[in-house]
């Protein structure tokens, strides 16, 4: 109790000391301002009055004589008496504080969020043990269309004679279309699956919460028939029930024992919830050497560099391509960080964007200097007296400072508020699916973030205005007092260059906002290849156990595609095993006949389709020649459709109606019928490549496409009805209409433009602010200097044209800067604009006149005020 007591004694002195010396300066400014009124009433000058009152009052040396005599203050005393005062004077200015606080928390939350959303797909490492050093291995061969697996023989070999990798694995995975139906204790669902050796778990160091993993018996054609499932799948279809280890469900048809069940979180590969051994691929998939289905995982020995450990799978690769020349032959290894294979092409994109709110951030500090260095001007008077009392140079930077961490800390916390909510935002309406973007959060990395940028805003915001306010002549401002002085040039320019320097970063940035808006304009004319309007879109999943046979899938499709036609409102109904912008691709390899002996280590690929007799009609795309499919081509299974890239590729100075091509899995050859308009595969920034149809059968994953004269969205539960009157054990999803697959093909870029087109607005408002704020100070400054010219008969418009011209000085400076800055930095952009140049004179030129325009009413607004001034009036006030 006695310490207490002290200590609150000791803190009770402490405020008192405080409340002491907050009125030792109030009294002495009352006394000054006193007999400075009386000086100038006995018609003395405003510097002679101020000079006898400072002498009346005793000198400034004798004052801070007096002062000296009061410190010994001890720091922690002085620390809170600087911040008591700064919260006093901040509430006496709440316009000031809201505007710098809403300033720096857009600044600040802005960098924030998306740090956030960098750490989280650049930074943060993948929840699996030493994720640095996983790699993903691929094949491919040069120009082939895309990156091929790795065929399950030569990862075997790989395994085996590899010096690099303290273990592999590989895992079955090439699209979005590896679909299972699981039957369930009361349900049936689709899900994704992925085919896995049984040391996939191994490497990447993460084991079964429930049950148990694969062993090397399960890979062995003829094993067990066993399935692991995801934590999501376990309760949502399984009620979370431990006992439903170890009992048998039926997958696609055939009974499989759930052995266990994977900790809350993994999600590897991407939406997987069922993982199988390879053995249920059987003998031939697990002897295949044509087909290349799988990623190979390795993780990297300590010390084996990735470079290192590509080379020497090469160099194996190289040597099984000279014993198995058929199907190993002009195929090499490409090899990545596993992080890099998971996060995509998202990262120039994300670092765009943090750049991006960097610069905001900079503009955001430039407008609160400004504002700060306005205000010290306005307190010139009392930082003389604080002086005069003995305060050191020192003591009045440090209590600039705590003013800038007060305005610094209070925006922090609404800048993680702000944070948070625009973190959702973004997310919300772009419907960007960004990887790994269930892991959002504001983690601890992201607060010392936050912490860092908080200092260096502190920094960047206090001491430059604390510096410039406490170099000022003392006695020189005590003799001129707070208003009318004299301007300080240095002060001056400093002010005009962050003013400068704030129009050339929001130019910089309202140009990366026109090339993503010129990007999204170009995007939105590109001719998909058909009709978007009045499609619905759904997919379907038949039981491969129920329907083992090819003559039995086709027959339910036929019959559900006769079903749908009956629908009211629909016009026609078509079939494929993918479609265009679904995200979803296949592609096969062929030879084309007449064109020497036939050699599959050289065979062409192109994109593959198979689709149904109606399918060319019922999408709007158009035939250029030729033919499309009927119902004899169903019988036949002979004739194949190209477009027109296949056709300009193969056959460029020949007809290709009527070219016969060979596939691998195909004993007589298809003749070429006709030839179709390209299509858009998944995206309509890539360019058409060669595709061909074939009619579809024997999928037991099938899109379905249906034309309407009507919204399409009005005959789903119709159609869900009649999937369900065939076979109710047959699940629907992916349901959309294509305009919906149409706008989610380009969410990427318009997620880039909604961030951007934010960050530019805001960028040009705080612009517009600090050339208002600037100008408004120099009017308020010269306000003694306009008074003079217009008593001596100059008209307002001179001086209207007087403060435009002196803002616009600052604007033009500006904007050739931020051109140049522009031109240097926007190529950073290039990959992610569409047919249009990352100096794009257009663009550039609007922006530009946007921003004149906007400037131009920043400075029209104290230019106005300017001209109103009474000349009388002003001159008798100073």
């Amino acid at each position: 109790m006695r310490t207490l007591r002290a200590w609150l004694l000791r803190f009770g002195g402490l405020f008192a000391r405080q409340r002491r010396d907050h009125e030792l300066v109030a009294e002495m400014e009352s006394h000054l301002q006193m007999h400075i009124e009386d000086n100038l009433a006995r018609g003395m000058t405003p510097a002679e009055a101020r000079r006898q009152a400072l002498i009346k009052l005793g000198g400034v040396e004798q004052t801070k004589e007096s002062y000296r005599e009061r410190r010994g203050i001890p720091f922690l005393e002085t620390l809170l008496q600087d911040i008591r005062f700064a919260f006093r004077m901040l509430r006496k200015s709440p316009g000031f504080t809201a505007v710098a606080v809403l300033t720096l928390a857009l600044g600040i939350g802005a960098n924030t969020a998306v740090f956030s959303i960098v750490h989280t797909v650049l930074l943060d490492p993948l929840p699996f043990k030493d994720a640095g050093r996983l790699v993903d291995l691929t094949e491919y061969r040069p120009g082939a269309l895309d990156s091929a697996g790795v065929s399950y023989p030569d990862y075997l070999i790989w395994k085996q004679q590899n010096a690099v990798f303290g273990d592999t694995a590989a895992y079955f995975l090439i699209n979005a279309s590896n679909d299972i139906v699981l039957g369930g204790p009361s349900s049936t669902e689709r899900t994704r699956y992925s085919t896995v050796t049984n040391s996939f778990f191994t490497v990447l160091g993460v084991q079964p919460a429930l049950g148990h993993g694969f062993s090397a018996a399960d890979e062995v054609p003829g094993g067990a028939k066993v399935f692991l499932a995801s934590d999501a799948l376990w309760h949502g279809m399984f009620g979370g029930d431990p006992r439903a280890i170890g009992k048998t469900y039926v997958l696609d048809g055939e009974n499989f024992t759930l052995v266990g069940v994977m900790p809350p979180g993994f999600d590897f590969p991407k939406g997987c919830g069922v993982w199988v051994p390879t053995s249920t691929l059987g003998t031939f998939g697990l002897q295949d050497r044509v087909s290349h289905p799988y990623h190979v995982l390795g993780r990297l020995r300590p010390g084996v560099s990735l470079t290192q450990a590509e080379a020497q799978i090469e160099g194996i690769q190289q040597r099984l391509a000279k014993i198995y020349p058929k199907t190993d032959a002009d195929w090499h290894v490409r090899g990545q960080p596993l992080l890099d294979e998971i996060i995509g092409n998202a990262r120039a994109s994300l670092l765009v964007l943090l750049g991006a709110v960097g610069f905001i951030l900079l503009i955001a500090c430039a407008n609160v200097v400004n504002l700060m260095m306005a205000r010290a001007s306005a307190r010139e008077g009392e930082f003389a007296i604080r002086a005069a009392l003995g305060a050191g140079r020192t003591r009045l930077l440090r209590q600039n400072l705590t003013e800038a961490l007060l305005i610094v800390g209070i925006s922090v916390v609404l800048a993680v508020v702000l944070a948070k909510w625009g973190l959702a935002l973004a997310v919300l309406l772009t419907s960007i699916h960004l990887p790994r973007m269930e892991s959002f959060h504001l983690s601890l990395s992201v607060l010392v973030f936050l912490v860092a940028v908080a200092a260096l805003t502190t920094l960047l915001v206090g001491l430059v205005p604390a510096m410039e306010a406490t170099r000022q002549d003392q006695q020189g401002s005590l003799c001129h007092g707070q208003r009318g002085g004299a301007i300080d040039r240095r002060s001056q320019r400093l002010r005009n260059g962050l003013v400068i320097s704030e129009v050339a970063l929001a130019l910089l940035l309202l140009c990366g906002a026109g090339l993503m808006l010129r990007t999204f304009l170009q995007l939105n004319r590109v001719n998909p290849g058909f009709q978007t309007e009045h499609l619905l879109t759904m997919k379907i999943a038949l039981p491969s156990g129920e329907y083992p046979r090819i003559e039995q899938t086709s027959v339910y499709l036929d019959r559900l595609l006769e079903r749908l036609r009956a629908l009211p409102g629909v016009q026609s109904v078509a079939a494929a095993s993918t479609l265009p912008l679904s995200g979803e691709s296949d592609w096969g390899t062929f030879l084309i006949a007449g064109r020497g002996a036939p050699d599959w280590t050289k065979a062409s690929a192109a994109s593959w389709r198979g689709v149904s007799v109606d399918y060319f009609r019922t999408l709007g795309v158009p035939l250029l020649r030729g033919r499309e499919f009927t119902i004899a081509d169903v019988k036949n299974q002979n004739a194949i459709i190209v477009n027109e890239a296949m056709a300009k590729k193969f056959w460029p100075q020949a007809d290709p109606i009527g070219q016969q091509i060979r596939n691998h899995d195909q004993r007589n050859p298809l003749q070429v019928i006709g030839v179709v308009a390209d299509t858009k595969g998944t995206r309509l920034d890539a360019e058409a490549k060669p595709e061909m149809y074939t009619l579809i059968r024997g999928f037991w994953y099938t899109f379905l496409v249906v034309r309407t004269n009507q919204d399409p969205a009005g005959i789903v539960s119709d159609a869900r009805a009649q999937v369900a009157a065939l076979d109710n054990g047959v699940p629907v999803y992916q349901v959309a209409t294509m305009d919906q697959l149409l706008s989610s093909s380009v969410a990427p870029q318009r997620f880039n433009l909604f961030l951007l087109s934010i960050f530019a607005a805001l960028a040009l408002s705080l612009a517009a602010i600090g050339i208002y704020g600037v100008l408004s100070f120099g009017v308020s400054r010269r306000t003694h200097e306009i008074s003079v010219r217009m008593a001596l008969g100059a008209h307002p418009r001179d001086v209207l044209r007087l403060v435009v011209r002196q803002g616009m000085k600052l604007v033009f400076t500006g904007l050739m800067l931020g051109i140049v800055v522009s031109v240097a930095l926007t190529r950073f952009m290039s990959a992610l604009l569409f047919q249009v140049s990352a100096i794009d004179p257009l663009t550039f030129t609007g922006v530009a006149v946007l921003l004149l325009l906007v400037a131009l009413a920043a400075c029209y607004i104290p230019a106005r005020r300017a001209m109103q001034v009474d000349p009388m009036v002003a001159l008798r006030h100073e």
